[in-house]
């Protein structure tokens, strides 16, 4: 007759297998509740290597005194308070601000650009849509070094054109005001490229019918255009002035290569300029100062621009 061993009854074999069942299927549901965060992960790896860190590192190096090799020293807050209260700063806050006044006469002229090229009567529409997209696609390096040639006092286009009809030559890079005209073009310039294909896209979505009613009710091309079109595309008008004011904030490169490094006498010197000479100087404790005193400037610009647009757009 065969016994049973110890241990072996139906009973602790069902319970057995129950408890397996159960830590199974436990292992299941966590593995399901893992796999979103394995595809979320990857984007907070990144995000926490390439700006989180970056960023309070930054800050962290904005309260010290450093020249980018040996030991930090602690200073708090002096670096802002140094920056604050430097009258060069201001100087470049002022001509940012200057400059800054390209962001609505480029959009302006972009507009009218994109009105004029949705028309399908204007000749050789197509060849002004690239050209006008060259400043889009061409590095800002060359443009610069390109109008760098034009503004030439001796041998520029502009001066040599100006010189044949008997009329005096400008002095673009040797004149203070002056100087601060030529970035303020290169940067209208740019503008307009860009902001002429978002506008010429937009305008493909406002319905003929409203112009043609318009035109019935003997509204004239010039009443269409700010009853009409300006209303429409004013959540485009925002999205540009907040992207191309973000870009003036942070100009640097133009009035770099093209007035050297913000001449004459600091005329040209933006606060990205600004920035940038204090990393030359390897005073990264101020440069850092200034970026997050500048990242401060950029957010407050940005909430007012969303908080007034309540106002002004159709949103």
């Amino acid at each position: 007759m065969i016994q049973r061993q110890q241990g072996s009854s139906p009973e602790r074999g069902v319970v057995s297998t129950a408890q397996r069942a159960v830590a199974v299927g436990g292992w299941s549901h966590f593995g399901r509740s893992a796999i979103p965060y394995l595809f979320v992960g990857p984007f907070f790896i990144v995000f926490f290597a390439f700006f989180a860190y970056p960023v309070a590192y930054s800050f962290y190096v904005s309260l010290h005194s450093w020249s980018g090799q040996g030991a930090m020293t602690w200073v708090g807050w002096s670096n802002y308070s140094f920056v604050l209260g430097d009258n060069f700063f201001w100087m470049a806050v002022e001509t940012t601000a200057i400059i800054w006044l390209s962001v609505p006469i480029g959009l302006f002229l972009a507009l009218i650009i994109a009105v004029l090229w949705n028309r399908q009567r204007v000749f050789g529409r197509n060849v002004l849509l690239v050209l006008f997209l060259l400043p889009s696609v061409v590095s800002i390096v060359a443009i610069s070094l390109v109008f760098k040639i034009m503004f030439d006092e001796t041998a520029g286009p502009i001066d040599v054109l100006l010189s044949s009809f008997g009329m005096s030559t400008i002095p673009w890079l040797t004149d203070e005001a002056w100087a601060r005209v030529a970035v303020l073009l290169v940067r209208i310039w740019e503008i307009i490229g860009l902001g002429a294909l978002f506008f010429g896209s937009s305008l493909q979505s406002i319905p003929q019918d409203l112009y043609d009613s318009a035109s019935v009710d003997g509204a004239a091309p010039v009443r269409q255009f700010f009853s009409i079109t300006v209303p429409l595309l004013t959540r485009t008008i925002l999205f540009l002035t907040i992207v191309n004011t973000i870009g003036a904030l942070g100009l640097f490169a133009e009035p770099q290569l093209i007035t050297n490094n913000g001449g004459p006498n600091n005329a040209t010197t933006t606060v990205g300029l600004y920035l940038l000479l204090k990393v030359q100087a390897l005073d990264l404790g101020t440069a850092s100062s200034v970026s997050f005193l500048m990242t401060v400037i950029m957010m407050v610009v940005s909430v007012v621009l969303f908080l007034s647009a309540r106002r002004w757009t159709n949103a």
